[in-house]
């Protein structure tokens, strides 16, 4: 694999856990309907998780001089969404509430039918361990080979032959396989992010939380990480909520939800049309 410059996930607190793009607008008061009047994802699947917020606020969405309506979705299980914002904080911010990382200001949050927003102590830290969470705030660990960062994110202490598989098999399916005994800091950027996604794998989750790339590799390489992460999301059916601030990276997605002062302000179905997705990757 070839390295790539730019910076590798950034240390932090580990918590573990050629035609025109058809698009078809789908109005924002839709998003309090039922799960199967929103859209069919391309392929739905009963691997993928439902998920509805209603009414999300976070706390820093209140700043300006109206109280926002907050944010209100509908996820059918299977789809992937990429929530969009030019400040991908408020994106950022939203998949921490459904991660159950932290608490909404008002609103509620379910991931097929669990109230999140309630959640505490042990039953929130096992929802969080059954969530796929990619994202270079919760960095690998210098300290660990590959394989056992990988299997850092198992919620047992007990590491047996079951899991040492599952961990080599993502590793050949997120072309990782020959790092499995090298230690992080000889690894690139990309492939740092590759490692990542195999470890929030590992639990098979039905949800996947996922921030983009971007930021810290070149256009390249992001663009590889981004090809591998809807590549798995369409083999495995897991439903994939994508945040990020690039129109480029948002058009991977089924769906592209739009958030703007605390409330979903734009809500679309996209189309899979290579040569516009190109012209998209051009102008960021």
């Amino acid at each position: 694999m070839d390295r790539t410059g730019g910076e590798g996930p950034r240390s932090g607190v580990v918590y573990y856990l050629g035609s025109e793009l058809t698009r078809q607008y789908v109005p924002v008061a839709t998003c309090g309907l039922p799960l199967d009047n929103q859209g069919p994802a391309s392929h739905p699947s009963a691997a993928g998780a439902a998920v509805r917020l209603t009414g999300v606020l976070d706390w820093n969405e209140r700043r300006g001089r109206l109280p926002a309506a907050g944010i209100s979705l509908v996820v059918p299980p299977g789809q992937s969404v990429a929530l969009h914002s030019r400040d991908d904080s408020t994106a950022v911010s939203v998949l921490d509430v459904v991660a159950g990382l932290r608490r909404p200001r008002q609103g509620q949050v379910t991931v097929d039918g669990v109230a999140v927003h309630r959640l505490s102590g042990p039953a929130m830290e096992r929802y969080r361990g059954e969530r796929g969470i990619i994202t270079d705030r919760f960095p690998l660990l210098s300290s660990l080979s590959v394989t056992d960062n990988v299997l850092a994110a198992l919620r047992s202490r007990r590491v047996g032959a079951a899991a040492r598989a599952r961990a080599a098999e993502l590793l050949g399916t997120t072309d990782a396989a020959s790092l499995a005994a090298r230690r992080v800091e000889t690894l690139s950027p990309e492939q740092q992010w590759r490692i990542l996604i195999a470890r929030a794998l590992l639990s098979k989750p039905r949800l996947v939380l996922a921030e983009d790339p971007a930021p810290g590799l070149g256009v390249r390489a992001a663009g590889r990480v981004l090809d591998l992460l809807t590549d798995l999301h369409a083999r495995l059916g897991f439903t994939l909520l994508l945040a990020t601030d690039r129109l480029a990276t948002a058009v991977r997605c089924q769906r592209l939800v739009s958030l703007e002062r605390g409330a979903v302000s734009q809500d679309e179905l996209t189309g899979d049309d290579a040569w516009t997705r190109g012209r998209i990757d051009r102008i960021g």
